[in-house]
């Protein structure tokens, strides 16, 4: 009985949304073709600037709101964003009815009310749904985002800001309402640009649709501008598609699939740390320049051009010594595999992506205590350097990705990455024999080999983890029968003559 309901439910939701994506792109295609192409008579302008129009930014606000219907943690984020798109179109409707074509229309309006209102809860929104995607982010992606969006909130109060600001004139509350549009469309574009920072440039779609979105929103915030004021932009109606397009770029998000959180760990290798601060830090010289040609002195854009190089320069020789420093500890010093600080971080990043196949060798010399009694630890450092070189270039030769690490004292591992079937039949123990093999030597007065064990994922484990603790019994358990093996071996008959 409760899956019977359920069908209908699910039906029901399925025609709504058929409904609502055809008022969404089909309105959007009617008023480009009629402002866009002209085609159709002045006749339908009511029609179709009017009521098509006003249907597709409702839409939208609708088709967030069958996303946030979905529940999850996202629930209360689309809700919000839903909120904010229905109070655009509710400023749209009151537009169509009592501003347009009204010569003595008020200014601001309640159509003003609306189209402000998108702007707080659109944050609202933004806010909710980095909270729902995110739960605790490196330090660095923080500064990045808060780089990012600075630095776009920078470029467009210059560009937009600026120059809704010196063209606007009227009583204070006309002068603050014209000027509240530009400031929430520089907010919400910086906004999104650095929540996209936090995913370290890889936004997948929903942070992109929202970026393109929102983008359009402020290109045609600034062709009306434009044309409100009589600057280049050419007249006609050809600007009211684009908050079209920026209404169905916000309004798809209802058929996107659920999006993948945002990760919580920062992992910057080589000039990948320079991106956000290097690019944000040349655009503020360009902004720089573009001030100086205007009002600014030459010796001021100078002094600003040759400080933000030098925070560069100074990012450059903070990534060199970091990557330095990284180096060090990555590496073991004696045999220049990797550490154990390495592999820890290297298993980290393998648990992230449970059953993904994984091979694990741990291996363990026989013999290295009587040669350090022997030789002195000096000579066993040397040895253990010899050794551990040997290795590396013995798991080198291998056509799978494999590296090599030093655990410390005379232990070492070897982490095969997709499995080990590349390497044929046995190839196992093909591995462990030519591991053992390199850590193999023997010379007058001492005899160095090595015990092992291997075990896999996800043949045997499920996770590294478990593969690690699965080897380490092996190896143990092979060193423990050769210890056996040796001390129960008869003596010579030489020896039993001259004991008695």
């Amino acid at each position: 009985m409760q899956a019977s309901s359920r069908a209908p439910q699910t039906r029901s939701f399925a025609s709504l949304q058929a409904v609502i994506g055809a008022v969404l792109f089909g309105g959007m295609t009617l008023v480009i073709l009629y402002d866009w192409i002209g085609i159709g008579g002045p006749g339908l302008d009511t029609a179709i600037n009017g009521v098509a129009y006003d249907s597709v930014v409702v839409c939208a606000g609708l088709a967030c709101l069958l996303r946030a219907s979905r529940g999850g943690p996202e629930r209360g984020a689309w809700v919000a964003i839903a909120a904010s798109i229905i109070a655009w179109g509710c400023g749209e409707i009151w537009w169509t009815l009592y501003i347009e074509g009204n010569p003595n229309a008020p200014y601001p309006s309640p159509a003003d009310l609306g189209y402000l209102a998108f702007y707080p809860l659109a944050v609202l929104g933004l806010y909710l749904l980095v909270r729902a995607r995110a739960q605790e982010l490196d330090r660095r992606l923080w500064m990045d985002g808060l780089i990012a969006a600075l630095g776009t909130g920078a470029i467009g109060a210059a560009l937009l800001f600026e120059f809704v600001a010196d063209h606007t004139s009227g009583s204070r509350i006309e002068v603050a309402t014209t000027l509240a549009y530009p400031l929430g469309d520089v907010l919400l574009v910086s906004l999104v640009v650095g929540v996209i920072a936090l995913t370290r440039w890889r936004p997948g779609r929903t942070w992109t649709l929202l970026l393109a979105g929102l983008t359009v929103m402020a290109v045609a915030d600034v062709a009306f501008t434009l044309q409100t004021y009589e600057a280049t932009a050419p007249g006609g109606d050809w600007v009211e598609p684009l908050y079209l397009i920026s209404a169905v770029l916000l309004g798809v998000e209802a058929w996107q699939p659920q999006a993948a959180p945002i990760l919580g760990d920062a992992r910057f290798d080589g000039w990948r740390e320079m991106v956000v601060p290097g690019i944000v830090a040349t655009a503020m010289i360009a902004l720089v320049v573009l001030q100086y040609f205007n009002h600014a002195s030459a010796l001021t854009t100078l002094l600003w051009s040759a400080t933000m190089l030098s925070v560069i320069g100074r990012l450059v020789l903070s990534l060199r010594e970091n990557k330095r420093l990284l180096d060090q500890v990555r590496t073991d010093r004696l045999t220049g595999l990797g550490s154990q600080a390495r592999m820890q971080m290297d298993l980290e990043r393998r648990e992230r992506t449970p059953g993904a196949p994984l091979t694990v060798l741990l291996l363990d010399l026989n013999g290295f205590k009587h040669y350090n009694d022997s030789f002195g630890h000096p000579a066993g450092d040397k040895m253990l350097g010899t050794l551990g070189k040997r290795l590396g270039l013995a798991m080198d030769g291998l056509a799978t990705e494999t590296t090599a690490y030093r655990l410390g004292g005379d232990e070492f591992l070897v982490l095969v990455d997709g499995g080990i079937v590349d390497l044929g039949l046995g190839a196992r123990d093909q591995l462990a024999v030519r591991a053992a093999e390199a850590l193999t030597s023997r010379g007058r007065g001492y005899d160095l080999s090595a015990s092992w064990g291997v075990a896999s994922v996800p043949e045997e484990t499920d996770s590294p983890a478990e593969a690690m603790q699965l080897a380490d019994v092996r190896m143990y358990a092979q060193k423990e029968s050769r210890r056996v093996a040796g001390s129960i071996r008869m003596p010579e008959p030489e020896a039993v003559e001259q004991r008695h």
